[in-house]
């Protein structure tokens, strides 16, 4: 509600907010045409284009430092084993998943989205697809029958299960079976934060500093280490730099050789960022999309 009291004069110049959380992206879109919605936050992106072509309606569209994953848990037998996880990573066209679950409205994304942290692609380990690798890879560790489960979430983000979908065929041809368990939103964060799966597909949050991406992660003493399931002394080391140096230039090395050893190590395989829409009614006047 509005404050009658606030110190500027004539602010704040609505009578109140009413802010709904609305798990369907197109009860939402129908909740704009029918103008009981004023304005909307949209995370899919068929969502998005549908809004972006409904007469009447403004949208705003920008990259996102969120960033789509699979998080292998190194803890789990499945993947303790080093070449393994390189093969399921060798195995996943980065790409095909982008197109086949969001209709290509994205980019291919190393480990760090910020743009200027971002390492090259070309430097990191087998971010194009390479299928003879991955066998080679799976023959070097004894051939293994590797079957595991991958957790989706079936509302947040609206893409998982599609991105699942897409991954589960790219493996079933280097004879890797993944099992999709689709979870309800809140029953998927639970297992997620317990660290209580084989696989998962996720949506992570990016930070335009990437300390605030990888510490939490990847340090053996994050708060979120328990759900990358992987821990690595030289990497602590790097956090630790990256964190004692201010130097850009210098923090940039610093992460690109974190990066390096992610995508070598293989505990996770980022796939892409995606794009954040907002829609609003006409009358939605000068919004800054940031």
């Amino acid at each position: 509600e509005r404050n009658a009291d606030f110190w500027l004069k004539d602010l704040p110049r609505l009578d109140g907010i009413e802010f709904r959380v609305i798990p369907d992206e197109a009860t939402i879109l129908g909740g704009l045409r029918a103008k009981t919605l004023d304005w909307a936050f949209l995370n899919d992106p068929r969502v998005g284009a549908r809004a972006k072509a409904e007469a009447g309606l403004t949208t705003w569209k920008s990259t996102s430092l969120s960033y789509h994953v699979l998080q292998l848990n190194a803890a789990r037998d499945a993947f303790k084993d080093l070449k393994v996880r390189q093969a399921i990573s060798c195995a996943i066209d980065r790409q095909e998943v982008l197109n086949t679950a969001a209709l290509g409205d994205g980019v291919v994304t190393s480990p760090a989205t910020p743009p200027f942290y971002a390492a090259p692609q070309a430097d990191l380990f087998c971010y194009k697809k390479d299928e003879a690798k991955a066998m080679d890879l799976m023959k070097a560790a004894g051939n293994p029958a590797v079957k595991f489960k991958v957790i989706a979430a079936t509302g947040e983000p609206p893409t998982a299960v599609n991105e699942a979908q897409s991954i589960q065929a790219q493996l079933k041809k280097i004879n890797i079976e993944m099992e999709i368990e689709s979870l309800e939103t809140s029953v998927y964060v639970a297992r997620w934060l317990a660290g209580d799966f084989d696989a998962a597909i996720a949506l992570n949050g990016g930070n335009p500093d990437p300390d605030a991406m990888f510490y939490r992660y990847w340090h053996s003493t994050g708060n979120l280490n328990k759900v990358a399931g992987y821990k690595d002394p030289e990497i602590d080391k790097l956090l630790d730099q990256g964190r004692a140096v201010s130097d850009p230039n210098a923090r940039k090395a610093i992460y690109n050789d974190i990066q390096k050893k992610l995508a070598e190590a293989a505990p996770w395989v980022w796939l892409y960022t995606g794009n954040d829409y907002r829609a609003g009614q006409a009358f939605v006047k000068d919004f800054t999309q940031l």
